[in-house]
């Protein structure tokens, strides 16, 4: 069944993607995944080249950069490689979330299910991304172990810190110097500390 929140997203269209016109960047399928399409960056050889292109094409977005937890719009997106291919691509970002903030003024936004790629069908995500449009690390929830799909979790936020979440290692990384150097050892699975 789907949230009352977004059943009235896709009643009003808002599901659809951009209201600028042109094609929809983010759609819901028929199967109720949540499709986003891309690439809108890539590819590059490494997250550590992809990371900051993200964080400083996506900080433009409407809201972006707030520059506080109470207000500002958290946007979310993939990062997925093509088939036979090793480098990295980035979706477009949906602004798709709760329309209210959450407890303590975070945000939140929905994690893309699949990638839609013309130009390569059956792409692997790889990672899913989203920015904090205030200046702020990985939340708790952020590091639920409930909410990881993919191998790694990247956030950046509106002064481009980049950070990963490898999910295997149950490790923090913050980019440092062109490399990501672990900060944070993960160890509880329902709070992400």
């Amino acid at each position: 069944m789907m949230p009352r929140y977004l059943a009235m997203l896709v009643a009003s269209g808002g599901i659809l993607g951009c209201a600028t016109g042109g094609q929809p960047k983010f759609w819901r399928d028929p199967d109720g995944n949540i499709i986003f399409m891309g690439p809108m960056l890539g590819p590059t050889d490494n997250l550590e080249t992809l990371a900051p292109q993200l964080c400083e094409k996506v900080r433009d977005m409407p809201g972006a950069q707030a520059g506080h937890q109470r207000g500002g719009q958290e946007y979310c997106g993939a990062i997925y490689q093509r088939p036979g291919d090793t480098r990295f691509f980035a979706s477009y970002p949906s602004s798709l979330g709760p329309p209210l903030e959450l407890p303590g003024g975070r945000k939140a936004c929905f994690v893309p299910n699949k990638v839609s790629d013309s130009e390569a069908p059956g792409g692997q995500i790889y990672a899913d991304y989203h920015s904090h449009p205030s200046a702020s690390r990985f939340s708790p929830e952020d590091l639920q172990a409930r909410r990881q799909r993919f191998y790694f979790r990247v956030m950046f936020n509106h002064i481009c810190e980049v950070y990963l979440y490898d999910f295997q290692d149950r490790t923090v990384f913050q980019l440092q110097d062109g490399k990501f150097a672990p900060i944070k050892q993960v160890t509880d699975d329902i709070r992400g500390q």
